[in-house]
């Protein structure tokens, strides 16, 4: 959507909301404005693929000028936007406790129609931030741990089963090559099942970089605030396995580096860091990652390859990106080397 229909839309329902633009001039001049002129309005960016922009509102008042930041997202139908409401309330929920240890979602201040809007996220994404690698990976697993939760919950495990069913079914291999990757799921399928059974939790459903926003606050505690945000997939059922949404977060990034030197080296180093931050909100709670899974083996293996395995589906039609039909099938003989090593044994690659 074009910045000028946002902000069309924004003038024609400003009035909806302005408790918020009175709550922000009362928190920086510590006085209640008795009228407030909105002066200007821009769009200053929009946060990856989400579709939420990022706008700044300058407004002026009798106590003084100041500028508000808002998030907005439009939808096509206002069905929608009133089924993402819900999510983000449900998201909201979850982590209000966590707000403290600075992890938060972003609150919805007005909705009408298909229109709905936040209060104002700052910061970066996660590839975009600055913050050293090990630290943005510890705190997207303290994030993540945050919604799980650490509740112990029965896994319903045959939705797995069914995936891979119907991924191998309709993925474009060699019926050799189908064989083969059926028996090496298999060969490790039982164990993570076994792993599994006990680490249900709601399921986030779109988990990745893009969804987590960063905001470096100099001199407030804590420094870093964590925003998750675009719970648009959200399930609150608590039957889905943990590690869903945490290799749903590798799954891209597994691939890229494996593209790139045939090696998963530095994908298990972030893995690590994402653990150890998850382990940390765990451990509020006297809880522990390895408390959902079997201390001998974490099927992170299986998940994954199931990631990607999916993710290959997703590529039989994007020639414009890999370079033709050729490219499209060496990206699918790459990715399933992938999942042939991620399968091979039952520890994570090294």
């Amino acid at each position: 959507m074009s910045q000028e229909r946002i902000q069309i839309v924004l003038m024609r329902i400003i009035e909806g909301f302005s408790d918020y633009f009175v709550s922000h001039l009362e928190e920086t001049y510590n006085k209640s404005p008795g009228n407030i002129e909105v002066k200007n309005i821009t769009v200053e960016k929009k946060l990856g693929s989400t579709g939420i922009h990022i706008v700044r509102v300058a407004l002026d008042s009798d106590v003084g000028s100041d500028d508000a930041s808002i998030a907005v997202k439009i939808y096509d139908k206002s069905e929608q936007a009133l089924e993402v409401v819900k999510r983000i309330n449900m998201l909201e929920k979850r982590l209000f406790d966590y707000a403290k240890m600075g992890i938060a979602s972003a609150s919805v201040i007005f909705f009408s129609g298909s229109v709905i809007i936040m209060e104002g996220i700052q910061g970066d994404v996660f590839r975009e931030s600055k913050i050293p690698k090990p630290q943005k990976y510890r705190y997207a697993g303290r994030g993540l741990a945050a919604f799980h939760g650490v509740q112990k919950n029965r896994v319903w495990f045959d939705k797995y089963k069914l995936l891979l069913a119907r991924s191998l079914e309709s993925a474009p291999f060699s019926v050799e090559n189908k064989l083969q990757l059926q028996k090496s799921f298999n060969r490790v399928l039982p164990l993570a099942e076994q792993a599994s059974q006990h680490s249900g939790c709601p399921s986030f459903g779109d988990f990745h970089p893009g969804n987590l926003i960063f905001d470096i606050r100099v001199g407030r505690n804590p420094m870093i605030q964590t925003h998750i945000i675009d719970p648009e997939f959200l399930d609150i059922s608590s039957e889905h396995d943990r590690l869903e949404d945490i290799c749903n977060f590798f799954a891209v990034e597994a691939v890229d580096q494996y593209r790139m030197d045939k090696t998963l080296t530095k994908l298990v180093m972030n893995i690590k860091s994402f653990l150890a931050g998850y382990n940390e909100i765990l451990a509020h709670n006297q809880s522990s990652f390895t408390d959902y899974y079997s201390k001998n083996y974490i099927p992170i293996n299986f998940h994954l390859a199931l990631m990607i395995l999916m993710s290959i589906l997703n590529i039989q039609h994007m020639e414009d990106i890999f370079g033709g039909e050729a490219g499209i099938q060496r990206e699918i003989a790459l990715r399933s080397n992938l999942i042939e090593k991620l399968l091979e044994d039952n520890s994570f690659p090294d």
